[in-house]
């Protein structure tokens, strides 16, 4: 990854295999932040996330979308795009490849607005969380964390696109819960109810989800905070 000289831009970065985030700092006064994405040889897709205000966001081809705190926006395969904003703030850029999501990202060349989505929140925490604790990223390994942001990923594409539409929905709503327990396991009010609450599904139809992996969302919850114990 590369960010143009002159500009206030990177805050501090994190690689994971194949994955990358970073914490960027967007200037104030309308002045652009320059990224440019990931270089491999492989396409890859980045996935902007503000934190504290609404940006404007212009790709090479001058397609702009305006995208808010509570809302996404990604890019699938592109060379560069710049982000504006006012006031100024900070947001998260995440870096995977293509073929991790290959299913819900759509076509080269494709941006995909993220909204109203109920996973955007705790995978935005969770985002955070690891950027802010490398400690206890380094009890976990590196390919779980890969693969869990990829999961996370491909749900809020998921969404964006319409879970309806795709062949397999279970698989959105189980990728949503796990990022929503990691994101909350050190909330002690996250229980299997406060879970499908949030996901917007019954009780039911939740643990129905979690059997098609032998397991329960409460031991999912034990699980994930054991390992945070550790």
């Amino acid at each position: 990854m590369a960010l143009r000289a002159g500009q206030t831009g990177l805050r501090s970065n994190l690689q994971v295999g194949d994955t990358e985030v970073s914490l960027l700092e967007v200037p104030a006064q309308g002045a652009p932040l320059r990224k440019i994405c990931r270089s491999t040889p492989q396409p890859s897709v980045e996935v902007l996330f503000p934190l504290e205000s609404t940006v404007v966001v212009r790709t090479d081809a001058r397609e702009e979308r305006v995208v808010r705190p509570d809302e996404s926006v990604y890019f699938v395969a592109h060379r560069r795009y710049s982000v504006f904003s006012t006031q100024g703030g900070l947001a998260l850029a995440v870096a995977i490849p293509l073929a991790a999501v290959d299913e819900y990202a759509g076509e080269p060349g494709n941006v995909g607005h993220i909204r109203n989505s109920a996973v955007l929140a705790p995978v935005k925490k969770f985002l955070v969380g690891v950027m802010e604790s490398h400690d206890e990223l380094e009890r976990l390994p590196a390919y779980f964390i890969e693969k869990l942001v990829w999961e996370m990923m491909a749900s809020l594409m998921l969404e964006s696109r319409g879970a309806a539409s795709l062949a397999r929905p279970t698989l959105g709503i189980l990728d949503r819960a796990m990022a929503h327990i990691s994101a909350y396991r050190t909330d002690q009010t996250l229980t299997p109810t406060t879970l499908a609450h949030a996901l917007n599904i019954s009780m039911r139809q939740l643990q129905r989800v979690f059997s098609g992996i032998g397991s329960t969302p409460s031991r999912e919850i034990r699980r994930q905070r054991a390992d945070l114990a550790v």
